[in-house]
């Protein structure tokens, strides 16, 4: 496991080598004319890589390359302060280096059951599949304090092994619903990358990452332990208890 986690001094450093990386994947699916399917994922850490992608890699990143579905969504507006999307929009995809037709934004404003079987035929259409299910190239996830990533949170685990690819969540405290990838949507992609900053995450981490006796009750365990292509891009904040 250690060789799969990189540990970085903030959560800036972070996000520049996730940006690499993804530069990097763009380059090699491009120079083999391919596309580069990347679920992405919500909140402040992503915000930062995404703002950054925007602002720094214009240039150096193939963009007609790099195709964006998404690992879950909140089912409220896409201009709702919430949307996963909307965060996405305002940090990056609304620059006009990226192309439209490389979005396939989950639908929070629909019917969430509806919106999940729609997301779900769009990923079989566009992806390839594997053991019964679509294959992403590349999934970024983050984790919650609570141990949660994706919107698969530790009272809804069995969500990890749903028979769809896509399903509705509700989150436990709020109670909103929210469309996810499940976790063998999830597992089934080439590389799976948590980008994970802030000492509030550094108990949970640890936990996980040590295998302590416990940690099934988090879902990022099972995403971990399932997964043979997983890195951790952590900030010292974070790794401090590792």
């Amino acid at each position: 496991m250690k060789d799969n986690i990189r540990i970085f001094k903030n959560a800036d450093e972070s996000a520049v080598a996730v940006a690499e990386l993804i530069k990097n994947e763009a380059i090699t699916k491009k120079q083999a004319g391919k596309k580069l399917n990347i679920a992405i994922s919500g909140g402040s850490t992503p915000k930062q890589l995404f703002t950054l992608l925007g602002d720094e890699y214009e240039k150096s990143i193939p963009w007609d390359a790099v195709r964006f579905f998404w690992v879950d969504e909140r089912c409220v507006e896409p201009t709702d302060a919430d949307s996963n999307f909307g965060m996405t929009y305002d940090a990056l995809l609304q620059r006009a280096f990226i192309p439209g037709e490389n979005i396939f934004r989950m639908k929070g404003e629909d019917v969430p059951e509806n919106e999940a079987e729609r997301y779900q035929k769009l990923l079989w259409s566009e992806l390839p599949a594997r053991d019964g299910f679509p294959v992403l190239d590349l999934v970024l996830l983050g984790m919650g304090a609570d141990g949660h990533t994706a919107s698969i949170f530790p009272d809804n685990l069995s969500l990890l092994d749903s028979e769809f690819s896509v399903s509705v969540a509700i989150q436990p405290i709020t109670g909103q619903k929210r469309i996810t990838l499940t976790g063998n949507t999830i597992c089934n992609a080439e590389k799976i990358v948590f980008l994970i900053t802030g000492e509030n995450k550094a108990d949970v981490l640890k936990k996980i990452i040590k295998k302590e006796v416990g940690s099934e009750v988090y879902p990022t365990y099972h995403i971990v332990a399932r997964s043979s292509n997983v890195k951790f891009y952590l900030d010292k904040a974070a790794a401090v208890k590792l």
